[in-house]
């Protein structure tokens, strides 16, 4: 670190020395949010400090108690803080060694003598693997696609997949569960090939729970002929512990939950953590694979040159991790609209047998014209729907009832927020570490669109219209969306092992709202700020770009 770097106005140094921790990161968020440009400068003063520090830290994660059981040092929960800094500035490769070293230091131990603290440590060490894991892969994308990891990378890789398979191998003969297995075939799936001589992942080896059929739906829609639920089952959470983690086994039995109560349909994305890993082994080895439809995702986030062999690539990487040979829908998301490559990349992709429906994911009327305009066939368009963000209904909606594209929609909860729980409450605290980044994103949008209080009317008259149909709120903000005849379907987000919601989903299905339910909740949204958001945010997927 230079020496100006240690130099702050002293007024400005009062703040930082007085500031309440969620204080300061609120603060930063703020910070980063409004001037972008300053994430390389944070990110590279981040890693200054945790090379400075490294001699801070214990490793030691576990401690015996009197009675036997094991349990977590405070270390642990630093060091699982020190790895997910590490892993959000660039050091994701400098991680490994230290995810290592707590897989060997359990690996030894009972594991049916846990504490429920420790095997809540251990399940959530499971989901900074996976988070690790995503970073490497975005340390691999290049302007021609994807490159291969090199020796250096793979080393600290190989390393981990065999402590992996040392502390599985460790549990099992004591007749133990091994808690870790999301990482293991995350591990082997990212380093392909040089995994083989250790270990090979094998769908066969999820073994979903007891089964039942999945029942008939009361509401579906024709997506190209096949029939859909009307709620799709989002899997964005897997993308990060901050919804909470779970071991795979308790995660499958939630998979088997939604498909048994109709709920067949997945979405997922090449970047939402070991979604479609954990999803591709689920599905392949069900009874009732056949039954089960997946929705994943193509995204080019950086500069690419499109080629046919990049393209490819990329569809066989979601069919090895999906564990299949077609893929029933891949929807692309192109970051770039000034480079115009996303045509030829959307031509290759419909040239491909092997995609049976081709989709779009947050593209604005524009260009999603422009798609339709060069002769390219698309079903779907993935765009952000709620009674807050009502975008769609300004310009998308008559290209889609033009051309028969059906939306599928997400944001439709707002993260939560349309919910009974937070009728008559105050807005939520931010500075709360449970504060998950979805709530955060949704409750900046509601100070948008019109306000706590406004927002809170909302809830009130949504609890109302509730109450006279036997449903929920939740229902109820769903059943809005639903009702626009363009919308195919409603993404609701699932915690998969972590909590269930999908007996409660049903309740949005099956019925319409009626004239005087539309009237009053009109009346509250036209008192909104909705089409100032509109003008501000710009159309669907503006707001990412």
């Amino acid at each position: 670190m230079s020496p100006k770097n240690g130099h702050v106005n002293m007024m400005t140094d009062a703040i930082i020395a007085n500031l309440p921790l969620d204080g300061v990161r609120s603060v930063m968020r703020g910070v980063l949010a409004a001037h972008p440009g300053l994430t390389p400068v944070f990110e590279e003063l981040t890693r200054s400090y945790l090379y400075e520090t490294a001699s801070r830290y214990e490793k030691q994660v576990t401690t015996q108690q009197a009675d036997g059981t094991f349990n977590t040092t405070p270390a642990f929960a630093d060091l699982r803080q020190r790895i997910c800094c590490m892993v959000g500035c660039g050091l994701c490769y400098q991680a490994l060694p230290l995810l290592r070293d707590i897989v060997n230091q359990i690996a030894s131990l009972d594991s049916d003598r846990f504490s429920g603290a420790l095997k809540a440590q251990i399940a959530a060490v499971d989901g900074d693997i996976i988070q690790t894991l995503t970073a490497i892969q975005k340390t691999l994308f290049v302007p021609a696609g994807t490159r291969g990891l090199s020796e250096s990378e793979a080393q600290p890789l190989q390393e981990l997949l065999q402590s992996l398979l040392s502390c599985r191998e460790a549990w099992e003969n004591n007749g133990q569960t091994f808690l870790l297995q999301r990482g293991l075939d995350a591990t082997a799936q990212l380093l392909g090939p040089l995994s083989k001589a250790l270990y090979t992942p094998k769908a066969a080896s999820i073994k979903p729970p007891s089964e039942l059929p999945p029942s008939t739906i009361n509401e579906t829609f024709a997506l190209d002929g096949i029939s859909l639920p009307r709620i799709f089952t989002g899997l964005w959470q897997l993308s990060s512990p901050a919804w909470g983690s779970a071991p795979r086994e308790k995660m499958i039995e939630h998979f088997s939950n939604h498909v048994q109560r109709g709920f067949t349909a997945f979405d997922m994305a090449d970047h939402y953590g070991d979604a479609e890993i954990i999803f591709g082994g689920y599905r392949s080895s069900s009874a009732y694979s056949d039954s089960i439809f997946a929705a994943t995702k193509f995204c080019v986030f950086h500069p690419m040159e499109v080629s046919e062999e990049a393209i490819r690539a990329n569809v066989d990487q979601r069919c090895q991790r999906l564990s299949t040979a077609n893929l029933d829908l891949l929807q692309f998301h192109w970051q770039f609209y000034g480079d115009d490559q996303y045509i030829k990349a959307l031509q290759y992709l419909q040239a491909d047998q092997r995609i049976k429906h081709l989709g779009l994911c947050n593209f604005d009327t524009e260009h999603m014209q422009r798609v339709v305009d060069s002769g390219i066939k698309i079903v779907t368009n993935q765009v952000q729907f709620s009674l807050i963000d009502s975008r769609p209904t300004m310009k998308m909606a008559e290209l889609c009832k033009k051309h028969n594209i059906k939306l599928l929609t997400y944001g439709t909860l707002c993260g939560g927020l349309l919910a009974e729980k937070w009728i008559g409450q105050e807005p939520p605290d931010l500075y709360s570490g449970e504060a998950t980044p979805s709530l955060r994103k949704y409750y900046t949008m509601i100070r948008s669109w019109g306000g706590w209080p406004l927002f809170q009317e909302l809830l009130r008259a949504l609890h109302s219209i509730a109450q006279k149909h036997g449903v929920t709120v939740s229902n109820v903000a769903t059943r809005w969306v639903l009702d626009f005849p363009y919308v195919g379907a409603v993404i609701v987000g699932a915690r998969m092992g972590v909590s269930e919601q999908s007996a409660v989903n049903l309740g949005s299905l099956g019925w319409t709202l009626d004239g005087e339910d539309r009237a009053r909740i009109d009346s509250i949204l036209q008192r909104s700020l909705r089409k100032e958001m509109f003008e501000s945010m710009g159309d669907c997927g503006g707001e990412y770009r």
